[in-house]
């Protein structure tokens, strides 16, 4: 499975079967700002993450299959 993420909030995957993708969104002090777990079906795929609910600033969000971790991406909320 391989995610990236776009400017506009979106989370691309590309996943070789199905599962469930969990992404865990941590703020500056370490702290959970957001939890997303949704469904991956096998294919390409263009998750809205709804980040809306967020306070402007600068967030990491990392991707796990399971329990297995994928990537980390930085992002600023504006």
């Amino acid at each position: 499975m391989e995610p990236t993420l776009d400017s506009l909030g979106y989370l691309n995957v590309v996943a070789n079967n199905i599962g469930k993708l969990t992404l865990k969104v941590f703020d500056t002090k370490g702290l959970i700002a957001k939890k997303i777990c949704r469904d991956i079906m096998t294919g390409v795929q263009k998750l809205d993450l709804n980040i809306n609910d967020l306070s402007d600033g600068t967030y990491i969000l990392n991707a796990f299959h399971g329990d297995v971790f994928l990537k980390s991406f930085k992002f600023v909320k504006q």
